[in-house]
């Protein structure tokens, strides 16, 4: 008899735990795909360049560096397009390159940090522990602000400290665009309130999390927040997406469950 294939997002564990509870533990982890797919089909895009790679078949016989003569704001637009492990490569091309990477606006997708051969999305086997630990050395290595964060490939029910941490960075910092998704099981890990004290934030979407009471939004301020995507987050106590007193021209706000 062949080998049953294993579970794409419940692990052992969860697994276990559904069949004690007398459910079809592969069905649950069919209807937990459906969910994650249609959360990330949700998500926003961010402004990366990962198309074709071309190659300098054209180059001058001298094998002058032209591009390391661009202008200097030229040259930052350039590694904003970057995927994070290419633009941080840069700086090691000339001392010209050496500054840019640390005073351009960082932009960060965990997708671009799975393991070499890991396809997105993740699976329940997914190790989470490098993702989250290259997440954490860019953030703490760069000044900021960071432009686009998108972080949706870990369980940080596992690495709720780093969590922590990450949103003190971007309050410090500071973030404009911010995509959290937390890859369940459990379907509950509560988000830090510190996520209420980002003022620079333009765009927020949040997938999976169990989000804090009332008592956390006072004194939360997002002045600049213009968008705000809710998926499948689960409310503590009286809490609202209408008692944000921070955002009074949202240009569009979303709540829905996948």
């Amino acid at each position: 008899m062949a080998e049953r294939a294993p579970f794409n997002v419940l692990d052992p564990a969860a697994a276990g735990d559904a069949q004690r509870r007398g459910s079809d533990p592969r069905e649950l982890d069919r209807g937990m795909e459906q969910m994650l797919s249609y959360i990330y089909a949700s998500l926003p895009n961010y402004p990366l360049y990962l198309g074709q790679q071309f190659h300098a078949a054209g180059a001058a016989p001298d094998r002058a560096d032209r591009i390391s003569r661009l202008p200097r704001e030229l040259r930052r637009d350039i590694v904003s397009r970057l995927p994070v492990k290419d633009a941080a490569r840069t700086a090691v091309l000339s001392w010209r390159w050496r500054t840019i990477w640390l005073s351009t606006p960082l932009v960060l997708v965990d997708a671009h940090l799975l393991p070499k051969g890991q396809a997105f999305p993740p699976t329940y086997s997914t190790n989470s522990q490098p993702i989250t630990a290259a997440v954490s050395s860019i953030l703490e290595a760069h000044p900021g602000p960071f432009s686009c964060v998108h972080l949706i490939c870990s369980r940080m029910d596992s690495y709720r400290p780093q969590l922590a941490r990450w949103l003190q960075l971007f309050a410090a910092k500071g973030v404009h665009d911010l995509v959290l998704v937390n890859r369940p099981l459990p379907l509950d890990v509560p988000l830090p309130a510190t996520v209420f004290t980002i003022t620079t934030l333009t765009r927020l979407y949040l997938g999976l999390w169990k989000l804090p009471g009332t008592a956390a939004l006072r004194g939360a301020s997002f002045p600049h927040l213009r968008e705000l995507g809710l998926c499948s987050c689960k409310w503590s106590p009286a809490t609202s997406t209408t008692s944000s007193p921070g955002a009074p021209s949202w240009r569009s706000s979303t709540s829905w469950d996948a």
